[in-house]
């Protein structure tokens, strides 16, 4: 039994342990031991019933049932009963495996689609009530057409971020290569800032670049790094308060260049700051809504800076603001691909 990964328990007839390994103790606790029954382990109602059903069937029965907790919630295990005759003797196996992991993937993945559809739905909503309005008449009148126009140009643009954003997740799975080419990372900087200048100005927020005119050569993907800068001062707009900044800052530090994203915003809990790099996790579910967004932003994010061999950290203050540092080398170790 020693080569068994999962926690392995023998039981009498009358659910009392005969013998329990390692893998099992390391589940249950120190105070787990020979002699202990079923009930004295586990007082859940749905194990219990599992045992009377094995019992009453004489065939095996497997449950899940809450077997503790860690940082991040309630640990799920799988228990299956089966029948085992021990020299004459009724015994019972019963076989624990850690499903936590299994069953958290399937939530994220449940949410995820969900958060999805929600946020596909929104965009296709405005651009058909647009369109439907463009029909009726409202193409007569210049301003009218001008105004539904920019409502099916915004929404069809929302909607390419999200596909795209997704599209990444697919190549990163599939481990992302780095099109290396060599650029000014101010050039970067103004592109970004010139991208979200209108978004800003609609959510009445100032966009504050504080890089010099050059910055000499940085050698990445310049498309991914767009969009990782991209994305970062998107998240630093939509969480800010009315009349705040968001600063885009980019130094020279040693042999790597270091960008900072400062907003002026609401801040991330102490509590979540440790998980926002998360696949699908979001700081407030709510808010995500209103401002869009269904949890792999942040994600995709980290995985393209450690993709090019940097790293982030962000530091936050509720209701002060929130500041997030990449560093990058100037120089890729081993680029993927090349693009001169």
């Amino acid at each position: 039994m020693s080569s068994i990964r999962d926690g392995v328990l023998l039981l009498d007839d009358n659910s009392r342990v005969e013998y329990l390994d390692g893998n099992a103790k390391s589940v249950l606790g120190e105070t787990a031991s020979v002699g202990m029954t079923l009930a004295e382990l586990w007082p859940a109602e749905e194990i219990a019933l599992a045992w009377q059903q094995a019992k009453a069937s004489g065939d095996s029965v497997t449950v899940e049932a809450v077997v503790g907790q860690d940082s991040h919630g309630d640990r799920v295990h799988s228990l299956t009963f089966a029948p085992l005759k021990v020299i004459g003797k009724d015994n019972w196996l019963l076989l624990l495996r850690d499903v936590t992991g299994l069953r958290r993937m399937e939530s994220l993945q449940q949410d995820f689609v969900a958060n999805v559809s929600h946020e596909l739905r929104t965009p296709l909503t405005a651009i058909r009530m647009a369109a439907e309005s463009l029909q009726m008449g409202a193409i007569n009148d210049v301003r009218m057409k001008n105004k539904f126009l920019s409502n099916i140009q915004r929404e069809a643009d929302r909607m390419t971020r999200l596909v795209n954003e997704i599209l990444v997740l697919a190549k990163i799975d599939g481990k992302m290569a780095v099109h290396a080419s060599n650029f000014d990372p101010a050039d970067l900087c103004r592109d970004v800032l010139s991208t979200m200048e209108s978004h800003a100005e609609l959510n009445d927020i100032g966009l504050v670049p504080d890089f010099p005119e050059h910055m000499g050569i940085l050698e990445g993907d310049r498309d991914r790094l767009h969009q990782v800068l991209l994305n970062l001062v998107d998240n630093a707009v939509k969480c800010n308060r009315p009349n705040g900044t968001v600063t885009l800052k980019a130094t020279s530090v040693d042999d790597a260049v270091e960008f900072q994203i400062i907003d002026t915003g609401i801040g991330i809990p102490p509590m979540d700051l440790p998980r926002i790099f998360e696949r699908f996790f979001r700081v407030d579910k709510s808010r995500s809504r209103v401002t869009g967004g269904t949890g792999h932003g942040l994600s995709i994010v980290k995985d393209i800076i450690v993709a090019h061999g940097g790293n982030i950290e962000v530091g936050s203050e509720l209701n002060v603001g929130t500041t997030f540092t990449i560093r990058l080398p100037r120089i890729q170790a081993n680029p993927s691909t090349r693009r001169d």
